[in-house]
């Protein structure tokens, strides 16, 4: 009885809320919609990321692009680590708290915890600039650097909290405006202020701190024009902090502690390239520089599956509350393999055009990169599949698994690079993080079938396509449309009913698309 009468308040809460607002709600995206959005307008943005990083490579020695790639990595490790992983909780929560009507305080909560902790990080950062700076450069002459990382990991971390909470309100769209405005933003003011400022990563900083500001202003308007109905401001029911956090706390943990792995696992191979390595500082820097050369299209396919996890938790989550856990799962298999196939495709064709990349728009001044970029596709595209195949065990609230896979691959990356960055430098670095990114893909889909998401011989066979990218690059191309046929006409990639969900997805985008245009 208790139960019907709460129901009925919360029924009766949303009714009185759209009356006085006419009615004015928040919609949630579909997600053919979203990512089909989310997609098209990314292309434009990494486009525009790829000249980016291009002109930074022009413009910037090897030794300062070093510099700026560890920045860039210290800012994506200690902005989540900051804030104790609780925004990463909207996707798997914010359905579940909207549903009951507590959004509002459960957003609110985290919200104040995040503020005070990333200004305490920031308080550290300025008080102890040498510190960090020895930490991250391996020297103490990069003080004013860490002054500028300080306040700009204030704007990222804000930018991070917001765009994890439009995900998990299913507003892809917006997500994607405030990436899309970030990334041209950064792309324009970078350039400006390397060119014209000084060519060093404190004006790539700079210019990242103002593209995240700006990168804001979508989901601020959203948050205006919604105002009392999008974010459920009037509360059905009061949501006790113990049982909250009671719920959350292992979610939250697990999670801070996975992208703990998972952010120092994608720099612990430059970080021990600079503090591991027999050569000096400055030549460190410069092993460091000419590898992010090498990773600066890569590092395009690893947004773009961090989109795609990021658009694709919440879906699964919706799926999983509403007890359609086999929906989910056809949701994230398919995504796996679709993105497996096409992503070893696009990096084909970036293999047959490296040299024009490296020979002539880089002037031959990043050859070390150029060398090592296959196998650098490679591991990038197995993170890829770990980023999205982690989607089902936070969606199943097995994330300490997802951790755990993380944390071994983490572990193998660092003992890898102990042994062979002495004895091969760059190239060992490489192998080494190869390697535990195939423990990581091993893992994960190993855990994954462990808790109920089957893992068949199209997932294993799409693992392993990307291995196609160490042959010549012709017979690599060769090799990519053999696996394009054998995807259309047998099932060892897809299954029938894959492929009939694909084609149907499809089709109705597209009749959708031409009723638009007529």
């Amino acid at each position: 009885m208790a139960t019907a009468n709460s129901k009925s308040t919360a029924q009766f809460l949303q009714t009185d809320r759209e009356k006085l607002v006419g009615g004015r709600r928040l919609v949630s995206d579909s997600i053919a919609t979203g990512v089909i959005f989310a997609l098209c307008l990314t292309v434009g943005q990494k486009i525009i990321g790829f000249v980016r990083g291009i002109l930074f490579c022009r413009f910037m020695t090897d030794q300062e692009l070093g510099q700026w790639s560890m920045a860039w990595s210290s800012m994506m490790l200690l902005a989540p680590l900051a804030v104790l992983g609780l925004p990463g909780c909207f996707g798997r929560f914010t359905e579940f708290y909207r549903s009951r009507g507590q959004l509002k305080s459960f957003i609110s909560r985290i919200a104040w915890i995040s503020i005070v902790m990333t200004g305490l990080l920031a308080i550290a950062m300025v008080s102890s600039p040498k510190w960090f700076s020895n930490v991250i450069f391996g020297s103490t002459e990069q003080v004013q650097l860490i002054l500028f990382l300080g306040g700009t990991i204030v704007v990222v971390t804000a930018s991070n909290f917001l765009c994890s909470l439009m995900e998990s309100l299913r507003q892809v769209r917006v997500v994607t405006a405030m990436r899309f405005v970030t990334g041209v933003v950064f792309a324009v003011a970078g350039v400006w202020l390397i060119s014209s400022w000084e060519n060093k990563a404190a004006a790539a900083a700079t210019s990242y701190a103002i593209a995240c500001f700006f990168g804001i202003l979508p989901a601020a308007w959203v948050f205006w024009k919604f105002r009392g109905t999008g974010l459920e401001s009037v509360e059905a029911t009061y949501l006790p902090h113990r049982e909250m956090w009671k719920r959350i706390a292992p979610f939250a943990i697990w999670l801070w502690a996975s992208n703990f792995c998972h952010n120092f696992f994608e720099v612990s191979d430059r970080y021990m390239l600079i503090h591991w390595s027999s050569e000096s500082h400055e030549l460190a820097q410069g092993f460091v520089g000419q590898y992010h050369s090498g990773r600066v299209v890569p590092l395009l396919l690893v947004s773009v599956a961090t989109m795609l996890g990021g658009v694709l938790m919440p879906y699964m989550s919706a799926h999983w509350e509403a007890g359609r856990k086999d929906k989910a799962i056809e949701q994230l298999n398919w995504t796996v393999k679709l993105m497996s196939i096409s992503f070893t495709a696009g990096s084909v064709l970036v293999l047959l055009f490296s040299p024009v990349l490296f020979d002539w728009i880089l002037q031959g001044r990043y050859n070390e990169g150029l060398r090592v970029l296959p196998l650098t596709l490679v591991y990038c595209i197995w993170f890829c599949l770990f980023v999205v195949g982690q989607d089902y065990l936070w969606t199943a609230e097995k994330g300490k698994w997802a951790a755990f896979s993380i944390f071994v691959g983490l572990v193998v990356n660092i003992v890898l690079n102990m042994l062979l960055i002495p004895k091969m430098g760059l190239t060992g670095a490489v192998v080494a993080t190869t390697l535990g990114n195939a423990i990581n893909v091993v893992m994960i889909f190993g855990f994954n079938h462990l808790f109920g998401c089957r893992v068949d011989r199209g997932i294993v066979f799409c693992a392993l396509t990307p291995l196609v990218l160490l042959a010549n690059s012709w017979l690599s191309a060769l090799a990519i449309a053999l696996i394009a046929f054998l995807t259309w006409k047998t099932n060892w990639f897809f299954s029938d009913s894959e492929k009939a969900a694909v084609g149907q997805t499809c089709g109705s985008r597209l009749a959708k698309l031409k009723r638009m245009l007529g």
